[in-house]
This record gives C-alpha cells, sequence and structure tokens, in this order.
C-alpha cells in the first residue's frame, strides 16, 4: 500500500483518557483522521474531540460497530473485549496490537508463563483459581514451594488491575479473609533496589527501537508512580550501572520480539538488592512511565505508537535531555469538582511543563494530570520537581 493510501486509513481508538488524549496532538498534527471510543461521556477525549463514541469496551457489538468504521484499530487500556477485535481482524480491518497478544497480556497468570517460556528472569509464583485452593496452599508447612511465598507474599488478581487495584501484600492467613475469589496468582515478595521500565516500539517489519530505562518511584500507600527519572546517564550511573541499563533494554526487546508486537509495549522491571533484574508486568500501550517523552525525546511514545500502527518509519528514540515527571493525583480527603492550588506557581518555574487531562471530578489518588521537567542536569530537574510537589495539588472546590 502506498504511503498517500496509508494517510488516508481511518484510524480507531479504543479509549479517551489521558492517554488517547495525548494522541491526539501527533494525530492532528501527522493529518490523521481518527475516530474514538471511550464509556465516559466526559473522559479527556471527549472534550476535545466531541465526536467520540460513547460506548463500554466490554460490548463486543459496540466494539464491533465502532471497528467497522476504521481501517486501523489500536487501544489505550486493556479493558477491550478481545474477541471482538479477532472478529474485526478477521474482517480485514488491522489491530494493533494483535488481539491475541492483548488476551495474553490481559490475564497476569498467561503474561508471567510468557516470560517463563520465553526465559526471560521474573519472580517466582504460583497461580490459583480459586480462593479456597490459596488458603490450602497458605496452610502447607514451609517447603520447597510453600517456603518461597513465606513470611509474606504478593498476591495479584489474574485480571481488571491496575493502578495498584487487584494487589495486595500477604502476611497471614488472616489476610486472605478478605481476597476475592477470582483467580491469581501469588508472588514471591521481591527485596526491591529500584522499580524501572523500558518504552519499546517494534513496527510492522520487526524493528524494535527502546527509550533508555527509566527509574520510577511510587507512592507506598496507592501503588502508584509518583516521580519518573529519564536520561543524564552520569548521575543515574550509581543507581544503575551501564551493563544493568543495556540488560533492561534487550530484555524489554526481548518481550516485544517473543510476542510479536506492532506499537508502544511499555515493560516494567524490579531490581532487587542482589542485583538481579526481574520482568514484571507489560503493557501493550502507551504508559505513564513514557509521559517524559512528550517534550524531552525527539519522538513522543504516542506518535511512535501511531507511526508503527499506520505502517510508517519509527522515529528517534533518544532524548535531547534529562526530564523528571510528576504524577497529579488526586489528593486524600477530597472528592468532587476539581480545583488546582499553586498551579499559578508552577507554572512559573523554569523548564516545566504542565498537562492537566481535563477530568471534571476529582477522588483520592485519581490519576488528574502530570508535570514534565526539563533539565540538562538531573539533580536540578528533580530539585525542581521537589517544587512542584511541594507547591501543587489536586482538590476539590465547591
Amino acid at each position: 500500500m502506498s504511503k498517500v493510501q496509508a494517510q488516508h486509513k481511518v484510524l480507531g481508538v479504543l479509549g479517551g483518557g489521558q492517554l488517547g488524549s495525548m494522541m491526539l496532538d501527533p494525530i492532528h498534527r501527522l493529518g490523521l483522521q481518527a475516530r474514538f471510543m471511550d464509556p465516559d461521556p466526559l473522559a479527556p477525549v471527549a472534550m476535545r474531540f466531541p465526536s467520540a463514541v460513547c460506548a463500554p469496551f466490554s460490548d463486543a457489538q459496540a466494539v464491533l460497530d465502532f471497528g467497522r468504521g476504521c481501517d486501523v484499530l489500536t487501544y489505550e487500556l486493556e479493558a477491550v473485549h478481545a474477541g471482538a477485535l479477532a472478529q474485526l481482524e478477521g474482517e480485514g480491518i488491522e489491530v494493533w496490537h494483535r488481539p491475541e497478544i492483548l488476551a495474553l497480556l490481559q490475564n497476569k497468570i498467561s503474561q508471567k508463563e510468557f516470560y517463563v517460556r520465553e526465559g526471560l528472569p521474573t519472580a517466582p509464583f504460583r497461580s490459583f483459581e480459586r480462593l479456597d485452593e490459596l488458603k490450602a496452599f497458605w496452610r502447607m508447612p514451609e517447603g520447597e514451594m510453600a517456603g518461597l511465598f513465606h513470611p509474606s507474599a504478593v498476591w495479584k488478581a489474574a485480571r481488571g488491575g491496575y493502578d495498584g487495584k487487584g494487589v495486595q501484600i500477604l502476611g497471614s492467613l488472616e489476610d486472605l479473609v478478605d481476597l476475592p475469589d477470582t483467580p491469581a496468582l501469588l508472588e514471591q515478595k521481591i527485596d526491591i533496589a529500584l522499580e524501572l521500565a523500558v518504552i519499546t516500539v517494534r513496527d510492522q517489519k520487526g524493528n524494535i527501537r527502546c527509550y533508555d530505562p527509566c527509574l520510577m518511584h511510587f507512592d507506598p500507600r496507592a501503588n502508584l508512580v509518583s516521580r519518573v527519572m529519564a536520561g543524564s546517564a552520569v548521575e543515574t550511573e550509581a543507581l544503575l550501572p551501564n551493563h544493568l541499563r543495556s540488560q533492561a533494554m534487550e530484555m524489554a526487546a526481548a518481550v516485544a520480539e517473543g510476542l510479536g508486537t506492532v506499537g508502544v509495549l511499555a515493560v516494567e522491571f524490579l531490581l532487587d538488592t542482589q542485583g538481579r533484574l526481574l520482568v514484571n508486568e507489560s503493557a501493550p500501550r502507551p504508559h505513564n512511565s513514557g509521559h517524559y517523552t512528550i517534550e524531552a525525546a525527539h519522538c513522543s511514545q504516542f506518535e511512535q505508537h501511531i507511526r508503527a500502527v499506520m505502517g510508517w518509519p519509527l522515529g528517534d528514540t533518544s532524548l535531547r535531555s534529562a526530564a523528571v515527571m510528576v504524577n497529579l493525583v488526586g489528593a486524600e480527603g477530597f472528592r468532587g469538582p476539581v480545583v488546582y492550588p499553586g498551579l499559578d506557581q508552577v507554572l512559573s518555574l523554569p523548564g516545566v511543563f504542565v498537562h492537566l487531562y481535563g477530568k471534571a471530578e476529582t477522588r483520592p489518588f485519581r490519576k488528574m494530570g502530570h508535570v514534565t521537567v526539563v533539565h540538562p542536569d538531573l539533580a536540578v530537574a528533580n530539585q525542581i520537581a521537589d517544587r512542584v510537589e511541594a507547591c501543587l495539588r489536586i482538590e476539590a472546590g465547591n
């Protein structure tokens, strides 16, 4: 197909949250025709793109109806009906990432089993179809298998968990009482030294490019990313030696190649206190850990995803500057129409780029925006990020 024909394909995006909204700028700049679907009539995309279709992602018929009005389909979250996408692919509509990849990654059990098949190091785990199976296992005497999960372990729901939901630390049998009776996996609790991510992009010809690993700090209460740091190898050398940077990029590329992805794939890693790098989870879409690429990279993760799914050449993944991304989430104790105390102070800071997602209602720990600080010196960028966190809050007004 010629590039002129590709330019006139209609791109459909399932999802109108902040990730879909951040695709809008490269979509407009590249002159693409696009359609969006989201179940929320007040989703961020709907505020900028009034023609967005409002329908649930779990509604197979709604996904089919939407997809049949597009030439190329992609998604900005995993909670999409994979069976409907497979049917659309069978009807000749391009779906990226492929529906079988989405189905595999929607389930944390099949995702972990994939890492094992590919020979990629990951935390030891065991899967359970029912809660009573897990309880029986937990009661076993410590032995070769049971001992891996004592005195504590990490429980993860097989489906539906995100942003800290569907994850719980277990330390005793009493901790299992309130768990849902759902398929889940039990992971060995890792002594974590660092958490990092690599954003990969793979095109339709199999070419893979990776952004440099970024370091992630998490809010321990909500288990959400609070800060992401990228670039300036000299400053991060003590934290992440070059051999581990290279290893993380090689492992992320192996995940993308093994899955056969087309588009952006985020691969999250744990570095334990013994220096072992373990694959934690993968997301088949642009990712919170890659937001800094909008200002700090030559080509953002959002443009890369669009280039890949449209069959165009990939962009440059190198960074123009070091950067720190601060997640903006709803403050505890506030629920209702959003206000932004301290926003004027943050807007006056040098090298600061504020992204507010346009969500009308805030609630505790809801993702409401992010701020990227760009500076050649990562230490200075972190100092400015400290000021951002000290000044800006996400609260509810009257």
